[in-house]
């Protein structure tokens, strides 16, 4: 594949269907070793409730594995982590039990909203960003000349606005009319996001590439590869990612507890594996930014990967 940036996989695990181009061992070795100028914490999908487990989700567990993942991010140091959504399953008083140890990271941590965050009782809902202390729901900060672009992929959703108000109605027209096209994506726990953060986005790229920056976005849910976990809105997203490959270096989510990987125009998008699945095996990460590399230090399911920009 004869794109800008090359992909290198370190780890078994490679999505299916994913084309390698890998980097020379010399090109890897020389990235590998160039020291971080800083880096990120990575965890997608804890899904904590106090419930029996459900098919392969053990959602108990969830408070042993992010304590673990919590100690080794601590120990790597990072600037600052990302929780990539689904913090919970379900019930209000979950978020209690999960966030004490999400709370011992010693350095800033990013929540971002995901479709299970709102599987409370309607009357909690007005008190989700509260309790998961969120501010705004998308916003974006420079460091080290990256921008980190957070996204609301619940912005217009059947389960996070109040029924009966015009973001309810306008997404439940958009399902029907997926629904109707038999898109794959077109779920009632899937969602979009709306014209105003659509924008919001657009501007935020513009500068990012006027400040001679990188930007490096993340959202619960994926765009590519096609799946049935995608945004709705996953096409329209994909082509203003296209207009600013130049600028856009990588995509994270969760949402996709398989995990996954693909990359378009040079952009990498890289779901990170759910921490709720499986009785024992773990899911996070370390994010090393290099000057022209993402050095992605996986632990449990989620494999390790350099990604070049």
């Amino acid at each position: 594949m004869n794109t800008r940036r090359n992909f290198l996989i370190t780890a078994a695990g490679a999505s299916a269907g994913t084309v390698l181009s890998p980097l020379s061992s010399r090109a890897a070795q020389k990235a590998n070793s160039q020291k971080a100028l800083f880096s990120v914490g990575l965890i997608a999908d804890a899904q904590y409730t106090d419930a029996k487990p459900g098919g392969i989700r053990y959602y108990r567990k969830s408070i042993d594995k992010l304590g673990a993942a919590v100690k080794d991010i601590n120990q790597a140091q990072v600037d600052f982590s990302i929780h990539l959504g689904d913090i919970i399953d379900r019930k209000f008083s979950s978020f209690d039990d999960i966030l004490e140890p999400l709370n011992e990271l010693k350095k800033p941590v990013h929540q971002i909203l995901g479709n299970h965050d709102f599987a409370v009782a309607e009357d909690k809902k007005t008190e989700i960003l509260a309790k998961m202390g969120i501010k705004e729901t998308y916003h974006a900060f420079s460091q080290s000349g990256f921008r980190f672009i957070f996204l609301d992929g619940t912005d217009l959703s059947t389960f996070a606005q109040p029924k009966g108000s015009d973001l309810h109605a306008e997404a439940t027209a958009m399902l029907t009319e997926f629904k109707a096209k038999k898109r794959k994506n077109a779920q009632d726990w899937n969602s979009a996001v709306g014209p105003k953060q659509f924008a919001w986005l657009k501007k935020q790229l513009t500068a990012t590439a006027a400040a001679g920056e990188k930007a490096i976005v993340s959202c619960h849910y994926p765009i590519l590869p096609d799946n049935v976990h995608n945004l709705w809105n996953d096409q329209e997203m994909l082509s203003l990612m296209d207009q600013h490959a130049d600028t856009v270096i990588a995509w994270f989510n969760g949402h996709n507890h398989a995990g996954n990987y693909a990359q378009h125009q040079g952009v990498h998008y890289v779901t990170i594996q759910g921490m709720v699945d499986t009785p024992d095996s773990n899911a996070y990460a370390v994010l090393d930014v290099l000057p022209n590399a993402l050095r992605i230090r996986g632990s449990g399911r989620v494999p390790s990967r350099l990604l070049t920009f």
